[in-house]
């Protein structure tokens, strides 16, 4: 570890203060244009932690996912986003706090009126297909899984441009986070998507989507398990992750999956 890196983690933070930036992942994280703060679950979640922490958070208004994450990675500065799974290549990017809910359950969502589907496929059978389209964050584990598995120079070269790499036609590529698949599945811009189960009756309820529009296929094992979790910049002092951990502790969990 270089040693400027061991000063800023051995270091009690000189000012409580914690800068998050985020992409806005609705119903659960949204942003007021009016009065310039974040609203949903997350945010009331991530400020009772940071006030049990004594830390004052200043959030940023919404970054797109993927400056976000290039951001974050070249790690300038302390910065922290939310509700990020722990992945293998993440851990080596970032600094991460605990749990600040349970286990994600997966499910694949698509149209209850599309008669290409079975009544339970697998996820594999699903990717393979070429008239079948499968939507995906930009940035998430979604991508690192099942769109760009593989770290290769391309890759590298694509995120240091900050610009996503090339898919294949049958992978749909989209800004936001799971309220957004949701609503494209409805609408048959795509066909399948990666959810939480616990956040889709409240996402499919803001969107005024009936129930019988849309099923799920039980697929506990395609995503990571793990819950959504504070990441942060490798900047960040390891006091704050700290003093993060021990809030998140004494906080209720909640059912928030991780992106």
């Amino acid at each position: 570890m270089p040693a400027a890196w061991a000063v800023i983690d051995d270091a009690t933070p000189p000012n409580p203060t914690l800068t998050m930036v985020f992409a806005e992942q609705p119903p659960l994280l949204g942003w007021n244009r009016e009065t310039q703060q974040p609203y949903g679950p997350l945010a009331t979640v991530m400020n009772r932690v940071a006030a049990r922490a004594g830390l004052t958070l200043v959030w940023q208004e919404p970054w797109a996912r993927r400056r976000l994450l290039t951001d974050l990675e070249a790690g300038r500065q302390p910065l922290c986003t939310v509700n990020w799974a722990l992945t293998a290549d993440r851990a080596k990017r970032f600094k991460f706090t605990e749990p600040l809910g349970p286990v994600p359950d997966w499910v694949l969502l698509v149209r209850t009126s599309d008669p290409r589907i079975g009544n339970a496929p697998t996820l594999p059978e699903l990717l393979a297909r070429p008239d079948l389209v499968f939507g995906f964050s930009d940035g998430s584990w979604a991508e690192e899984r099942y769109v760009h598995p593989a770290p290769n120079a391309a890759a590298d070269a694509s995120r240091a441009r900050n610009v996503p790499p090339h898919d294949a036609p049958n992978r749909e590529r989209v800004r936001g986070g799971m309220s957004v698949l949701v609503a494209m599945i409805n609408k048959g811009r795509i066909d399948y998507a990666i959810i939480d189960h616990r956040s889709l009756d409240r996402i499919m309820a803001e969107q005024g989507i009936p129930a019988g529009d849309l099923r799920t296929i039980s697929a506990p094992n395609v995503g990571p398990n793990q819950p959504g979790r504070v990441m942060c910049t490798l900047s960040t002092p390891n006091t704050v992750i700290e003093r993060l951990n021990q809030a998140i502790v004494e906080e209720a969990r909640l059912p928030l999956a991780g992106d």
